[in-house]
């Protein structure tokens, strides 16, 4: 079995990018974002362990062409 180190790093931005409207909406109400902060964790574990499992290693123009790859795997 191989690990898709493109899904796991699209995964873990996603998840971070999602988590930051919470972050900000907690900040401004002037509590601690706990929850959104352990989701921004969690999403950088995620793309942590793409680029770590990558056997050619992980660049960040590589980022691109990984999201378009996964889309394209989604929507075909």
């Amino acid at each position: 079995m191989t690990i898709d180190t493109d899904l796991f790093v699209v995964t873990g931005v996603m998840v971070a990018l999602l988590a930051l409207p919470s972050a900000l909406g907690a900040l401004a109400a002037e509590r601690f974002p706990l929850i959104s902060t352990l989701i921004l964790v969690m999403g950088a574990a995620t793309v942590a362990a793409g680029i770590y499992f990558s056997p050619s290693g992980y660049s960040l123009a590589r980022l691109p062409h990984s999201f378009i790859e996964i889309l394209a795997r989604i929507f075909n």
